[in-house]
């Protein structure tokens, strides 16, 4: 038999189960696989509580079940304590292993605490550290929170200290400006006042010497030279003391250019020449082989310091020698040094004669004269062109004063000053010259006139190469008159392509100076240059016998096409120009000069008039063809080609205007210079009608022979001096009383009555009549009474209204918005010009007049 015991829990059933009996069974038991014959399944208790069941299965069948029972009952109580029991030891073995490993866990968890202890116990003790630390930090940080307490109680302080200190530098600053201002302004006055005077005395001082008249004796027309010398010489003194206040100020205006080594040192050459050679001197001028042919400055300012250098090296030689020296230094620089055999100074005597109204000679017991200005103005215009003057002397041996300069002058070089210089006076003259500066109109077009400059920066780069000094032999030479370099260079290549020698002038005067000295064989003439106008330039070229047979062709970007060809010009070329228009232009000044007979056409009804003005007009070199009608005219300028055709407005098959109407109407051929010669007046309306068929119409209502001549010869190009003995007569008598001013009622605007004489004196002669107003109010009131008045001559500074306002009341008004103005101005500062064209003034003129510039201006602008 085999028996299995197999324990269960009975947790929730508080009653016995009863044995169940014995059976047979070939099932399987809960404790074994074997088949059991016989099976007895009992429950163990233990105090009343099932502990377990024993499961009992034989697999003799002899087995008795109730015995097995009755065993069950017998032992089931101490069975199930048993089970009860040994569920209970491994219950505790159970809970002795859990307390052990919870154990352990609280040992390593003790450890860690001890660990952590100790390290707070550490951070404890550095917490402590720290907060005593802190505790040293704060009480230093209070000291130190007192301490800044203090230093901003003292920076407080001190700004107040630097508001204070700043606003009195503005003060001072503010006052350094109103007295420049006030400087200025006096200076200003100064000059109105001394050059008023000296307007007159010099106008009128001219007229006696020209002698035009013939009633003056040699020595009374000697003695009116003297008169006008000294007023020259006064002149200069004043501009000496204008230049030091415009230096002062910052004013000085530089305008950089080319110059030629060459032209420069001749004109000294030529200037000083006869001054050495009174005082028995020699003059020496020499130049070293290296010294590159131009450099780039300002030629006006560098001449007037070697011009200041050179007068002082004669005025202080008695005997010996003066000698300018030109050579390079360090490759970079070029040094004119003048030298002398005079008086000389002492070491101690050098400093002071560059300070302004010191001399070293002085007092009233002097032997030289001179006010002490120019060594001042020039050393700080040398420094304004990026150099200095040196300066070397020995008492009784001679002196030596060098001009250091730069080969390219540029913007970016800052003059230098000395230490001694007066810095506030500097720093209050910047200020007012930056507010000065700063005053432009953005985007304004030029008036006539008005200078046209080119940026410093650009100048600087630009040289131009021209054949001023280095002529190259061709046939023929050009004038070029232009202030832009690059488009000057542009001139000077093309001329050299089309067999021309070139040399450029950059301002009027440098125009006019080498017109008279190098004769060229045509001019090509800008009308915006720096100085003045260059339809002035033409005027005045045209005026003169020995230079108005010379071809003038204007290039400009001012439309002033029908003005130039009124003055005598021969063509217009509009700016920008193509190379093509350019390279025409030279073969039209070519085909010219190639021309040596000049070709008339006069168109006349009347026989016997046309014979008395070939008679008139025929000379040597000119061909004239004469016609009576429109068809013949017409027939004539389609064979072939006139210089110049005169006309009668009254003809058989029609009227001049018809003439001149179809000749406009022909684009495909150009016609010439068209002179309306009638025995009628030529009325507004005539004019007008005449010029409105064409631009490149010339009508001039020539009234007299000899105007006729006049006008003829001009637009022939005729070489005065080659004409015969009667024409030049005829043209002398001609210009005695003015073609363009004659009958002409201008407006002149002066309240000083010695002005008004001298300039009555110059005008009146030329057929002008002349009205006078006292004040800018009193000239309005003119205007608006007497509307035949064409040009008006406007004073700046007068009383009650000054000039700048005349001008711009009479621009507001359409009445006289276009009737010309040309501003009259004593004062001569930097800006006067800028001011007077943007009040609306079509030209400027600064006094002492010069009576051949206002002229010419007036026949510029006068309308025609």
């Amino acid at each position: 038999n085999t028996a299995t015991t197999r324990c269960a829990s009975s947790r929730g059933s508080s009653e016995p189960s009863s044995t169940t009996p014995a059976t047979r069974s070939s099932a399987k038991t809960g404790a074994t696989a074997s088949r059991a014959d016989v099976l007895a399944v009992a429950p163990v208790l233990a105090d009343e509580r099932v502990a377990g069941v024993v499961e009992l299965g034989s697999l003799d069948p002899r087995l008795d079940a109730q015995r097995v029972v009755a065993v069950f009952d017998a032992v089931g109580e101490a069975i199930g304590v048993a089970l009860r029991s040994a569920h209970y030891r491994e219950q505790l073995v159970s809970l002795l292993e859990e307390t052990q490993r919870q154990s352990e866990e609280l040992q390593v968890q003790q450890e860690e605490l001890r660990v952590s202890n100790e390290e707070l116990e550490e951070q404890s003790r550095v917490l402590e550290a720290s907060q005593a630390r802190l505790e040293t930090q704060q009480s230093e940080l209070e000291q130190t929170n007192v301490q800044l307490e203090e230093q901003t109680q003292q920076l407080e302080r001190q700004k107040s200290q630097l508001l204070d200190a700043q606003q009195a530098l503005l003060e001072y600053a503010a006052k350094l400006e109103s007295a420049s201002r006030y400087k200025s302004d006096f200076l200003a006055n100064v000059s109105h006042e001394l050059r008023t005077p000296l307007n007159s005395a010099l106008i009128l001082s001219k007229l006696l010497a020209e002698n035009r008249d013939g009633n003056l004796g040699p020595e009374q027309v000697k003695y009116a030279k003297a008169i006008h010398a000294s007023n020259s010489d006064l002149l200069a003194l004043i501009n000496d003391v204008l230049d030091l206040a415009k230096i002062e100020s910052g004013h000085i205006d530089l305008h950089p250019g080319n110059v030629e080594m060459a032209v420069l040192l001749e004109r000294l050459r030529a200037t000083f020449e006869p001054l050495a050679a009174e005082k028995g001197l020699a003059l020496r001028v020499d130049v070293d082989p290296e010294v590159p042919a131009a450099i780039v400055s300002d030629s006006l300012r560098l001449a007037q310091i070697l011009k200041n250098l050179l007068s002082n090296a004669v005025k202080f030689t008695e005997r010996g020698q003066v000698r300018l020296r030109v050579s390079l230094r360090d490759g970079e620089r070029l040094s004119f040094a003048v030298s002398d055999t005079g008086i000389g100074l002492s070491p101690d005597q050098l400093p002071m004669i560059f300070e302004a109204f010191r001399q070293a000679d002085a007092g009233t017991s002097r032997r030289f004269g001179g006010t002490g200005l120019g060594l001042s103005i020039s050393r700080e215009l040398a420094r304004r062109l990026g150099g200095d003057i040196e300066a070397e002397s020995e008492a009784g041996r001679g002196s030596v004063f060098t001009l250091v300069l730069p080969l390219k002058w540029s913007p970016a070089i800052e003059p230098r000053r000395d230490v001694a210089d007066d810095a506030p006076a500097a720093a209050g003259a910047a200020l007012v010259a930056g507010v000065r500066d700063a005053a432009a109109r953005p985007g304004a077009e030029p008036a006539p006139g008005a200078a046209v400059r080119q940026p410093a920066e650009a100048l600087a780069r630009v040289v131009v190469h021209d054949d001023r000094s280095q002529p190259r032999g061709r046939p023929r030479l050009v004038l070029c008159v232009e202030d832009d370099p690059v488009f000057a260079q542009i001139l000077v290549d093309l001329a050299h392509e089309q067999g021309f020698d070139c040399v450029v002038a950059a301002d009027a005067a440098d125009a006019l100076r080498s017109t008279s000295a190098l004769r060229p064989d045509a001019i090509l003439l800008d009308i915006g240059l720096p100085d003045q106008s260059g339809l002035s330039v033409l005027e005045r070229l045209k005026r003169d016998p020995a230079t108005r047979h010379i071809p003038v062709h204007v290039v400009s970007m001012h439309d002033r096409t029908h003005t130039a060809r009124e003055l005598g010009a021969i063509g217009f070329l509009h700016k920008p120009a193509t190379r093509e228009q350019l390279a025409e232009m030279f073969s039209r000044l070519e085909q010219r000069l190639q021309r040596s007979v000049r070709r008339l056409l006069i168109v006349e009804d009347d026989a016997q008039l046309r014979a008395n003005l070939e008679l008139l007009l025929g000379g040597e070199r000119i061909e004239i063809v004469s016609v009576g009608s429109i068809a013949d005219a017409l027939r004539e300028l389609e064979a072939s080609t006139f210089d110049c055709m005169v006309m009668d407005l009254t003809l058989p098959d029609g009227s001049g205007h018809d003439l001149l109407e179809r000749l406009a109407a022909r684009e495909d051929r150009s016609f010439p210079p068209v002179i309306v010669y009638t025995g009628r007046a030529l009325g507004r309306e005539d004019e007008e009608r005449l010029r409105r068929r064409s631009r490149s119409i010339i009508v001039k209502g020539a009234r007299s022979p000899e105007r006729l001549l006049d006008e003829v010869t001009l637009f022939l190009h005729s070489v005065e001096a080659s004409l015969p003995d009667d024409q030049r007569k005829l043209l002398r008598q001609a210009r005695r009383r003015d073609a363009v001013l004659d009958g002409r009622r201008i407006l002149l605007a002066e309240d000083d009555v010695r002005n008004i004489f001298a300039l009555s004196s110059v005008f009146e002669p030329l057929g002008v009549k002349l009205e006078i107003a006292r004040n800018g109010r009193e000239a309005l009131e003119r205007l608006a009474a007497q509307p035949g008045i064409e040009l008006v001559l406007m004073d700046i500074m007068m009383p009650e209204m000054d000039g700048l306002t005349a001008i711009r009341r009479m621009r507001e008004d359409p009445r006289w918005a276009d009737v010309p103005v040309i501003a009259l101005t004593a004062k001569a500062m930097s800006d006067d010009r800028d001011r007077c064209l943007e009040a609306g003034a079509n030209d400027y003129v600064a006094k002492p007049i010069d009576v051949d510039k206002l002229v010419s201006l007036c026949r510029v602008w006068i309308p025609k």
